[in-house]
């Protein structure tokens, strides 16, 4: 019954698209549209502070909280709105992949000469609540929810096939390339999508001349 599985459920990739302390749902959802979908999210415009608001004592926060202001203000809404929901679909999961119900946020005060005192704990309910703009009807709050919903994507099937070409011929594919990636791409599905069938079936292409 684990909601871990897949790729995206793995600690390794959890951990990878998080900040040192804390989780980073933009990185999270840059992640999975540039490297799952291969669609190019583009950088921020120059200048633009993409700092969070601090966390304090008086007014604790969910990281989908703070990030709030980027849903509404420009020029930021348009790529947060892309990109956000899908990390917010993952806060469950903190900065080394770790399963939490809550986030936990600690207050240190050195003035207080009570140590049992010094250190204040809060924790907030998170709202994992996620979703993929543009794909009708793909709400999610796990990463096996999201997985399912990204292995059902043509988009994502090729993608996967891109991902690999580029993995194995060190570039981007070219036009030429595309009558390859196609052929592949059907083998895959024909195989129901195992992996060695998808490599035999790139090397293959390329060994025979086409």
């Amino acid at each position: 019954n684990s909601d871990r599985a897949g790729i995206i459920g793995q600690a390794t990739f959890l951990a990878l698209t998080s900040k040192p302390n804390e989780t980073s749902p933009t990185s999270r959802g840059v992640f999975v549209r540039e490297q799952f979908l291969c669609q190019k999210v583009p950088d921020p415009p120059p200048g633009v502070n993409s700092n969070l608001p601090p966390v304090n004592e008086d007014k604790p926060q969910t990281n989908r909280e703070r990030m709030s202001a980027h849903a509404t203000q420009q020029p930021c809404a348009g790529c947060h709105q892309f990109i956000d929901p899908i990390g917010f679909g993952l806060e469950k999961y903190d900065a080394i992949g770790g399963r939490r119900e809550k986030l936990e946020l600690k207050f240190y005060n050195p003035h207080d000469d009570n140590d049992e005192k010094k250190v204040k704990t809060v924790l907030l309910d998170l709202d994992a609540h996620g979703g993929l703009s543009g794909i009708p009807g793909a709400d999610f709050s796990s990463p096996k929810q999201l997985g399912k919903i990204l292995a059902a994507r043509p988009e994502c099937q090729e993608c996967v096939v891109r991902q690999l070409f580029r993995y194995g011929w060190g570039r981007h594919e070219l036009g030429v390339d595309r009558p390859v990636i196609q052929m592949a791409l059907q083998r895959f599905r024909d195989s129901q999508f195992r992996f060695k069938e998808l490599m035999i079936s790139l090397v293959s292409a390329y060994a025979l001349g086409n």
